[in-house]
């Protein structure tokens, strides 16, 4: 089993000096600032093109006039455009339902086109002089009507973009959970002959065959249990909660054989069937807390589990050994990249001086 590192790596200052130059963008921050400035770009393009074909005969303020009313109807529909596409991803993505979501966002985009150029048309009209009375009459149908049109036209091939976007994502998110997978079978086939565990646990039942015959034949049940365990969840995504408790308290008693009352565990983890967890994942942070810490009789590592505002947390006192162990540090890493495949709450890694404390998101078992 790769295990967690409890202390994040240090780095080392860098020297303030005048030669340092400013860290460049990353491609992606790049991609959006070329992305703003085409769209503006095209904003202009698009508004002389359609909004401004005569001004070149008229007088430099009427044309002008012309340019900025077709130029504020662009951005407000770029702009707005862009905010709704947004907004409706989060609440109807594509990948979950593309008919439903295409027809929102059509109908959604009409009413935004429409209610943009009426108070663009408000708003310049009557700072050229309109009253009420002379908006009440105007042919609103003419005016909205072309804008509509070019705004349908345009997020029919815009909404297909996103579409292809999105199902794009899901294909990549596809592959990077399933090599998440491969990697998560290699840990546990890892943790099957961790040569640590295994050596420990042999030398306490050699001890125990020797002392105690009866509690030596119940040793062996349980590292069985522990090791059928690993053997069955490796090829799961998630598990019940309940089993997973079940295979850390058979866990935690081999421990416990061997440490005695240097490690004390405090389980206030009620008892729920619908509830879901990563398997192995319990068993790990407590394996992390052992390996980093001390555990003595007079000063005992104290390790407690419970949940906490849809969190179940894995908190562990500090008393860090002072030689610590080789460690790869990607077993954390591997839980926070597997739990964010299953829900948006992120993994929390809280560290002080006294405490180190993981919480885990709640999953629920949808049946």
């Amino acid at each position: 089993m790769i295990l967690l590192e409890q202390q994040p790596v240090a780095t080392q200052p860098m020297p303030i000096s005048a030669s340092v130059a400013p860290p460049a963008k990353s491609p992606s921050k790049l991609k959006a600032v070329v992305r703003e400035i085409l769209g503006w770009i095209l904003s202009a393009f698009g508004a002389f093109a359609l909004g401004c074909q005569h001004c070149f005969q008229l007088p430099l303020s009427e044309a002008i006039f012309n340019f900025l009313f077709s130029y504020t109807i662009f951005v407000l529909l770029w702009k707005g455009n862009g905010l709704l596409t947004n907004t409706l991803s989060l609440f109807y993505p594509w990948v979950r339902n593309p008919s439903k979501r295409f027809i929102i966002s059509l109908i959604a985009t009409l009413l935004l086109t429409v209610v943009v150029v009426i108070l663009v048309n408000i708003v310049f009209l009557t700072y050229k002089g309109y009253t009420l009375q002379d908006l009440s009459q105007r042919n609103w149908a003419s005016s909205v009507g072309v804008p509509v049109i070019i705004t349908f036209i345009i997020s029919l091939f815009f909404h297909s973009w996103h579409f292809l976007q999105g199902w794009r994502q899901t294909a990549i998110n596809a592959e990077r959970l399933e090599k998440e997978n491969i990697a998560s079978q290699y840990e546990s086939l890892k943790a099957q002959v961790n040569p640590h565990f295994l050596f420990n646990s042999l030398n306490v039942l050699t001890s125990l065959v020797e002392t105690d015959q009866k509690q030596a034949v119940r040793f062996i049940r349980k590292l069985s249990e522990v090791y059928r365990y690993v053997l069955d969840s490796r090829q799961k995504e998630i598990v019940p909660l309940l089993e997973e408790l079940h295979f850390l308290e058979s866990y935690i008693y081999l421990q416990k054989i061997r440490h005695g009352e240097a490690l004390q565990v405090q389980n206030d983890i009620p008892l729920d069937a619908s509830l879901m967890v990563v398997p192995l994942a319990l068993q790990m942070l407590i394996e992390n807390a052992i390996k980093h810490n001390m555990a003595l009789e007079e000063e005992p590592l104290q390790v407690h589990l419970y949940i906490e505002n849809d969190y179940l947390v894995v908190q562990n006192n500090l008393q860090e050994r002072r030689i610590r162990e080789e460690s790869t540090g990607m077993g954390l890493p591997n839980i926070e990249s597997r739990y964010s495949y299953l829900t948006n709450n992120k993994v929390q890694i809280i560290a002080t001086s006294q405490e180190f404390t993981v919480k885990l998101p709640l999953l629920y078992f949808k049946g």
